[in-house]
C-alpha cells in the first residue's frame, strides 16, 4: 500500500460516534486491528491528522479534536487543513511539503469505508396486575383482566465503519490499520473525541504513540 491512494467518495461524513442508543454503551467500537510485526521503530511523538472528507467543515472539526487529543496524551499533533487547505485529494508534492513543515513521524489518515442501515426489533410485551385467587370471584378476575400491551417493534439505525491508518511517511509504509464501526454522528464534535479516544488507546497500548 502506498500512502496517499486512500479517497473517500462519499462526501457528506468524516466520522462517526454519536448519541448512545442505550445508557451505559459505547457508540464506537475497534472491530479488526493490524499491525506490521517488522516495526520497530518506536513511539512517535509528532503526527500529521488527515481526515478525508470533501466537507471542509467537516474535515476541519475532526482534524482539530483529533489532534488535541493526541496532545493531551503528549503527541505533537498537526492539522493536514492548516497546510494543505485545498479541498479534494492533494498532488503528492503538496502532500509531502506538508509532512515535511510538520516535521510529522507519521502520518494519521481516517476515512469512510461504508455506512450500513441496521434494524433492531423488541419484541412485544403483556403485562397483568396479579391478583389472588382473581379466577375464584368475579371482581378478582376482573380486576386482572385488564392488561397493558406493547406491540413488537423495529428500530432502524445507521452504523458508519471507518478506517484509520498511521503512515511512515519517510519508507511510505503502513503501521497500523484499524476499522471501527459507530453509531451516525449527529454532532461531530462530541464523536470525534470519542472516536479519537478509542484510536489512541489502541495506539498507546502498541506503543506506537
Amino acid at each position: 500500500m502506498k500512502f496517499g491512494q486512500t479517497r473517500m467518495h462519499a462526501a457528506t461524513w468524516l466520522l462517526a460516534a454519536l448519541l448512545l442508543v442505550g445508557a451505559g454503551c459505547a457508540s464506537t467500537t475497534l472491530t479488526s486491528v493490524w499491525r506490521d510485526p517488522s516495526y520497530s521503530g518506536g513511539p512517535l511523538r509528532s503526527v500529521l491528522v488527515m481526515g478525508i472528507s470533501e466537507e471542509t467543515g467537516v474535515r476541519r472539526i475532526f482534524e482539530d479534536e483529533f489532534s488535541a487529543r493526541l496532545k493531551s496524551v503528549g503527541v505533537i499533533a498537526t492539522p493536514s487543513y492548516t497546510l494543505i487547505p485545498q479541498d479534494g485529494p492533494a498532488e503528492r508534492a503538496v502532500l509531502d511539503a506538508a509532512i515535511a513543515r510538520a516535521g510529522a513521524q507519521g502520518v494519521l489518515v481516517t476515512r469512510l469505508l461504508r455506512i450500513e442501515r441496521r434494524t433492531n426489533y423488541a419484541p412485544g410485551y403483556v403485562w397483568a396486575v396479579p391478583a389472588v385467587g382473581y379466577y375464584r370471584n368475579f371482581h378478582g378476575y376482573y380486576s386482572s383482566a385488564w392488561v397493558r400491551y406493547a406491540p413488537p417493534q423495529a428500530f432502524d439505525y445507521d452504523i458508519v465503519a471507518l478506517e484509520t491508518n498511521l503512515w511512515s511517511p519517510r519508507q511510505g509504509e503502513l503501521i497500523w490499520s484499524g476499522i471501527t464501526e459507530s453509531f451516525a454522528p449527529s454532532d461531530v464534535r462530541h464523536a470525534t473525541r470519542e472516536f479519537a479516544d478509542v484510536i489512541i488507546k489502541a495506539l498507546r497500548e502498541q506503543k506506537l504513540i
